[in-house]
This record gives structure tokens, C-alpha cells and sequence, in this order.
């Protein structure tokens, strides 16, 4: 089956009014996005749709308009297919405005079902016998260069041209097991954002975060915002301009060096923003050592 590709926001337009001339209300759909990998910031960059006869693609670069898409993905008659919605949802909301309605997230089957391995392609291979090719390939695929491979749409369709089949089988097992309800309830907790309550900021997500002390967390959470902006400035991800691992260092040290700074700075980003940079991050550290002489590690 090859692979289509609506161009333009007439042929999505048109695949849409054709789906509900011949009352088609589902697919299976998934987004394909950066985030903070290979630039700064989170990027729509594909959308796959499988709707059982026919398997497509939109390239949200040559859209113009988002209203299309929103139309797309708002449609409340068109039941989505999607495998763990969360980060994508998440994506078009903040990004984009977009809030994706009427989903069947079959990540709460599995985890009601209790399989050890959860990953989409665990999933597929344990239920359908689907083994993923080139995954370590494309797990970290530029999703941002054009064109993108012929073979990483053939990768990325793979994540919505099984999810019919599967959510077949992971019904009959819910049925099964007494848990369709159950699930069906997780599923609508996930749409309606009640799962989210305790929503946690990005640099309290990082690893190692939680196991900082008060005064270190928040040096942690000056230094992260500051990372961010000069990422955001040079288009790069924040982990180019200083590592995670650096960051979470720094603030550990009870004593730091400027030597300490300056190793940790990306040596390829140009001399005026390095010295920003440790300027900034220096002043920080500065900060947090004068405090910490005066209370302790209250802040």
C-alpha cells in the first residue's frame, strides 16, 4: 500500500468532507514532533492517519493555515486511534491551540493489563507478532529535515497502520478480564485532563531534580530557565548549550569554580554568548553561596 500525502489544506479538506460523505468516523492517527532534541523547542513535524483502506501523511511545514488541522483534530464525529496521546496532546495544546478530541488512548488497556514491556512496539510484538525494523535507527530521527527518508515514513506509518488490529485484541482481553469498563473511565480521565492535577513544571521533570535539597532545587530551577533562554536564542537544544548532567553537578557542589562553568559551556557556541552564559550561571552560583552563609540551606 503506498503511502499518500495531502498537500495542501484543499486536500485535507477534502479527505475530511470524503470521510464524512461515506461515514467513515475512525482512524488511527499519530504525530511524529521534536522536542528539544536537534533544536530548541517542540515542533509539530508529521501527522500519520491509517483509516483501515487507505495510509497518509500531512506535513504540518506546508500548511499554512492551521485551522485545517484543527479541524482534523478537534473533530468530535472522528474517533482517533492513538497509543500513550499524552505527549502529543500536550504538544498541540501549548504549541499550537489545538485541543485533539475524541480519543481512544490504548495505552491504559495495556497498563490495566498489566504487560511488563509497555512500549508501542513491545505491544505489537507480544500481540501481533510486529517487530519494528530500523527502530534504533529512527528513535532519535531528525523529524525536522526535509524531506524526510522514504524509510522513515515507512517507520513512522507503523505506529498507526496496527492499531486496529490491536485494539481489537486488547478489547477482547479487557472483555475478558472484566475490564472494559474500567478502562473506558481511564480513558476519559486522560481526555479530560483529571489525571493532570499535579501537573509538574519542565525542570522539575529533570532527573535528579526531586532528590535536591530546597536551597539546591532552587538554584537548579534558576539555572535551568537561563539555560532555556540562551537554547531558545541560538535555536539549539538547552542540553547543547550546558548538559543536564552539568547542571544538576552545579548544583550539588557546595564550592564551585569558575573553571567548573566554563568546562560545562559548549565550547563550539561563539565566545560573546559562552561569556553570557557563564556570566549568568556564575552570578547564580554566586547567589545561592551567599545565601547559604547567611541561612543555611533555607532560601
Amino acid at each position: 500500500m503506498s503511502i499518500i500525502e495531502l498537500k495542501n489544506e484543499n486536500e485535507i479538506h477534502g479527505y475530511l468532507n470524503e470521510l464524512d460523505k461515506t461515514r467513515k468516523n475512525v482512524i488511527a492517527i499519530d504525530l511524529e514532533a521534536e522536542f528539544n532534541l536537534h533544536c530548541y523547542g517542540e515542533h509539530l513535524c508529521l501527522i500519520q492517519i491509517f483509516d483501515r483502506e487507505n495510509e497518509l501523511i500531512i506535513d504540518p511545514f506546508k500548511i499554512k493555515n492551521s485551522d485545517v488541522l484543527k479541524r482534523l483534530l478537534e473533530k468530535r464525529d472522528l474517533l482517533k486511534i492513538m497509543y500513550d496521546s499524552g505527549s502529543d496532546a500536550a504538544l498541540l495544546k501549548n504549541e499550537y491551540g489545538i485541543r485533539i478530541n475524541s480519543v481512544l488512548d490504548l495505552r491504559p488497556a495495556v497498563t490495566l493489563l498489566n504487560y511488563p514491556k509497555q512500549s508501542l512496539s513491545n505491544i505489537l510484538s507480544e500481540e501481533l507478532g510486529i517487530i519494528p525494523s530500523n527502530k534504533k535507527k529512527f528513535q532519535c530521527y531528525n523529524w525536522m529535515r526535509r524531506p524526510i527518508a522514504a524509510a522513515a515514513l515507512e517507520y513512522a506509518m507503523n505506529d498507526v497502520r496496527y492499531l486496529f488490529d490491536l485494539k481489537d485484541k486488547l478489547f477482547d482481553k479487557l472483555k475478558n478480564n472484566a475490564l472494559l469498563d474500567t478502562y473506558m473511565l481511564h480513558n476519559l480521565m486522560i481526555q479530560n485532563g483529571t489525571n493532570n492535577k499535579n501537573k509538574k513544571e519542565k525542570y522539575e521533570k529533570a532527573k535528579g531534580y526531586d532528590k535536591l535539597d530546597k536551597s539546591q532545587k532552587n538554584t537548579f530551577k534558576k539555572i535551568f530557565i537561563a539555560r532555556d533562554a540562551f537554547a531558545k536564542k541560538i535555536n539549539k537544544p538547552p542540553h547543547y548549550v550546558f548538559s543536564n548532567g552539568k547542571v544538576l553537578a552545579l548544583c550539588k557542589e557546595n564550592s564551585v569554580d569558575d573553571d567548573f562553568i566554563e568546562e560545562g559551556i559548549n565550547p563550539r557556541i561563539k565566545p560573546s554568548i559562552r561569556n553570557d552564559i557563564f556570566t549568568q550561571f556564575a552570578s547564580i552560583i554566586k547567589c545561592r553561596s551567599e545565601t547559604t552563609d547567611t541561612y543555611g540551606n533555607e532560601n
